[in-house]
C-alpha cells in the first residue's frame, strides 16, 4: 500500500480547496493510505470525509512552534512514499524532507523547491483546485473532482436545534461577516442586511467564530431588521451545517465562500482588496463574484491586509449593497451560472 501525506497548513478555506486531491488520490491508486497534515482549526473540515485515511495536526503555531515541533511531525510520517506539499512555504516542505520521505511533489514557485524531488509549476491562470490536483498530475477536465465537505448527522441536528431556537427551520440567508484580513471585510452588511428582508423576504443568519463577535455587535447596531447572530456560538462545523442549510450565503472573500461551494449553497462572494484571477473564487457553478470592477490600486495584495494601504478603502466603501444583492438575486433566479476553469 502506497502511504501518503498531503501538507496544507494554510487557512480552512485553502484545505477545502485543496480537498479534492484525496478524492482524486483514492479514485487513482486505489490502494493508497492518504493522510492529511493541516493545522488544529482545519481538522474538522476533513473529519468525515470519506477519501482521508488519517489526519496529522501540525500545530505550527502553538505546540509544534519551532524545530522540535517540525521533528516531532515528521517522525509520525517515517515510512511514507510520497508527499505532495501544497502550501509554498518553506517550513512545511521541511516536514517530508526531514521524514525523508522519498518522493517530495511542490510547486516549482515555491520557496522549498530545493527540497522537492519533483516541481510541477505553479499555474497563475488556473483556479487553486485545478492547481492543487496539478500536484498529482490530474487534469480533470470533467470537473469531476471539486471541494465537499462531509457533515456528522449530530453536527447537523445541533444546526437544526439552534435555529429553531432562533424561530428558523428554513428558507433563510447567511451572512459571514469576518475575515482575519481587515480589507476583505465588506463595509456595508448592516444595509445588505435590510435589504435582504425587504427585497427577499428572508431573515438572515450571522455565523463566525468568537473572534467576530464584536464585528457582529456592529454590524447589528446599525439595522432596521435585527439578524439573529450566532457568531461564536458555533463550531466550523456547526456554521457549516448552518450554511448548508440556507436559501444562499453572502460573505467575503473567506472561508464561508468555499464552504458554501463545498455544500451547493448559492454563495456570493464580496471581492474588495483581491481578485478572482488569483484563483480562490468559489469552486462552484452556483456561485457569483461581486466586486467594484477596476481600480489602479486593486488588487493591492495577494490576500488582503490590516488597513488599507491608501487609506480610502474604496474597492470596500465604493460597493453598493444593491448591487450586491442584485447579485444575489440573479444567482437564486438561476441568471448566473460560475463556469469552472
Amino acid at each position: 500500500m502506497t502511504k501518503i501525506a498531503v501538507i496544507q497548513t494554510a487557512f480552512p478555506g485553502d484545505v477545502i480547496l485543496a480537498s479534492p486531491v484525496f478524492e482524486a488520490l483514492k479514485y487513482r491508486e486505489r490502494d493508497c493510505l492518504t493522510t492529511a497534515i493541516v493545522r488544529p482549526e482545519s481538522a474538522s473540515i476533513l473529519e468525515n470525509n470519506p477519501f482521508v485515511d488519517n489526519i496529522l495536526i501540525f500545530d505550527k503555531y502553538g505546540a509544534d512552534k519551532g524545530i522540535s515541533g517540525l521533528f516531532k511531525v515528521a517522525s509520525r510520517l517515517k515510512g511514507y512514499d510520497r508527499a505532495i506539499v501544497i502550501q509554498r512555504y518553506f517550513r512545511s516542505a521541511l516536514i517530508p524532507f526531514l521524514a525523508r520521505i522519498p518522493q517530495r511533489i511542490g510547486f516549482h514557485n515555491s520557496a522549498a523547491r530545493p527540497l522537492f524531488t519533483s516541481r510541477i509549476e505553479y499555474d497563475r491562470r488556473k483556479h487553486e483546485v485545478k492547481r492543487c490536483l496539478d500536484l498529482i498530475g490530474e487534469n480533470d477536465p470533467d470537473n469531476r473532482f471539486r471541494p465537499r465537505i462531509y457533515i456528522d448527522r449530530q453536527i447537523s441536528l445541533k444546526a437544526d436545534e439552534l435555529l429553531n431556537q432562533k424561530g428558523i427551520t428554513y428558507n433563510f440567508a447567511v451572512i459571514a461577516p469576518g475575515s482575519v484580513w481587515a480589507t476583505k471585510r465588506y463595509a456595508h452588511y448592516p444595509a445588505l442586511i435590510d435589504l435582504i428582508y425587504d427585497k427577499l423576504d428572508l431573515p438572515v443568519v450571522l455565523v463566525g467564530g468568537p473572534d467576530d463577535n464584536d464585528l457582529a455587535a456592529f454590524v447589528t447596531r446599525s439595522v432596521a431588521h435585527m439578524p439573529h447572530d450566532l457568531c461564536g456560538q458555533t463550531s466550523l462545523m456547526q456554521s457549516a451545517a448552518i450554511i448548508s442549510k440556507a436559501r444562499i450565503v453572502f460573505c467575503n472573500d473567506s472561508a464561508p465562500a468555499h464552504m458554501a461551494a463545498a455544500l451547493g449553497t448559492p454563495v456570493v462572494a464580496i471581492f474588495g482588496p483581491t481578485v478572482p484571477a488569483f484563483g480562490f473564487s468559489p469552486y462552484s457553478e452556483n456561485s457569483a463574484v461581486v466586486d467594484i470592477g477596476h481600480l489602479d490600486c486593486r488588487p493591492c495584495s495577494s490576500h488582503g491586509t490590516r488597513k488599507c494601504p491608501r487609506g480610502h478603502f474604496k474597492c470596500m466603501n465604493e460597493l453598493s449593497p444593491e448591487k450586491v444583492l442584485e447579485t444575489g438575486r440573479l444567482l437564486l433566479a438561476g441568471a448566473i451560472q460560475n463556469r469552472l476553469r
